[in-house]
């Protein structure tokens, strides 16, 4: 319709629009950091992006209190043109660099807290009579040569993983929670844990993992709410599979505790449907994507399993 080009025409002839349009095709970002990308207060954002919305151009979505924004790519020559001419705008104002560093400081308080020295709690007792059963399920498990556990925090997942796999390896980027993870693993007695300080996307975490020819499980259990990004970590995560083996996601559903931020969730849970795009993304194929009933944990959480393509091989059953 020309009356529908010509509104599009006026929209796109505003430089603080064209870089709200190039800053949110860059990344999906909050109102808060768009203003400090752009040096302005929430509601001047929220009042230039206003149109932008209505007309289709940025679309929003909700994160507890937050608002993202991100914008719709399409193959119209004249939003194509208007973006370019936005990160023209955001490279000379410096903008557009910024983003990677404002992207990366939602893990600052997260990283802060776990950081932070804690009083020294006694080892949490592992239940034996059941663990005792684990290897009961080993026969069912496709590989059992390496279990990876990312953020292992305290540990709680070792007792378990460790009389099912031949080695285990129990990864956290605080070396505070990995002291405390190093107490309970000695008085659980588990001989067949390593653990090893960094977060899976470290160079050097991948490298010791694929020397060892891949994990045939990846674990991340409440991960991803603390991650930046959270589809570069199941992207990272998948790297350190071996052809066949399974990546499983333990985390939250969509909530709105917000008290949980200060605690270093950057986000209030997932949609199930998000897990599965970031699985395909990864190029898994996804087995289950549901619901993960712990009685007395709230908010509720969910799992999802991703296998890499590919046959195992070599491995004991």
């Amino acid at each position: 319709m020309q009356a529908g080009r010509a509104d599009l025409f006026r929209l796109l002839g505003d430089e603080d629009r064209l870089r709200l349009l190039a800053l949110c095709a860059e990344e999906e970002l909050t109102v808060g950091e768009l203003a400090q990308l752009l040096g302005e207060s929430q509601p001047q954002v929220t009042k230039k992006s206003q149109p932008l919305r209505e007309a289709g151009l940025l679309a929003t979505r909700r994160d507890g209190t937050r608002t993202l924004l991100k914008t719709e790519l399409e193959t119209d020559p004249v939003l194509g043109a208007a973006i370019e001419e936005g990160r023209s705008l955001c490279s000379r104002d410096g903008s557009l660099s910024k983003v990677p560093r404002v992207v990366a400081q939602r893990e600052d308080l997260s990283k802060r807290l776990f950081e932070s020295a804690q009083s020294e709690l006694p080892p949490a007792p592992a239940d034996a009579s059941l663990l005792a059963w684990a290897p009961l399920l080993a026969p069912l498990l496709p590989g059992r040569t390496l279990a990876v556990d990312i953020g292992t925090g305290e540990g709680a997942l070792l007792p378990l993983l460790s009389p099912l796999y031949e080695r285990v390896i129990a990864v956290d980027r605080s070396a505070a929670r990995l002291a405390q993870c190093g107490a309970r693993i000695a008085s659980w007695g588990l001989p067949n844990v390593r653990l090893r300080e960094g977060s899976v996307e470290d160079p050097a975490v991948a490298e010791e993992i694929t020397s060892r020819g891949g994990a045939d499980l990846v674990v991340m259990a409440r991960v991803l709410v603390h991650a930046s990004r959270p589809q570069d970590s199941i992207a990272s995560a998948t790297r350190l599979l071996r052809a066949g083996g399974h990546l499983a996601v333990i985390d939250y559903l969509p909530h709105d505790d917000e008290s949980l931020r200060e605690q270093g969730h950057v986000w209030l849970g997932f949609e199930p449907g998000k897990l599965r795009t970031w699985l395909d993304a990864a190029k898994l194929y996804t087995l289950t994507v549901q619901p993960f009933h712990q009685p007395f944990v709230q908010p509720s959480l969910q799992i999802a399993v991703g296998r890499k393509p590919g046959d195992h091989h070599g491995h004991s059953h």
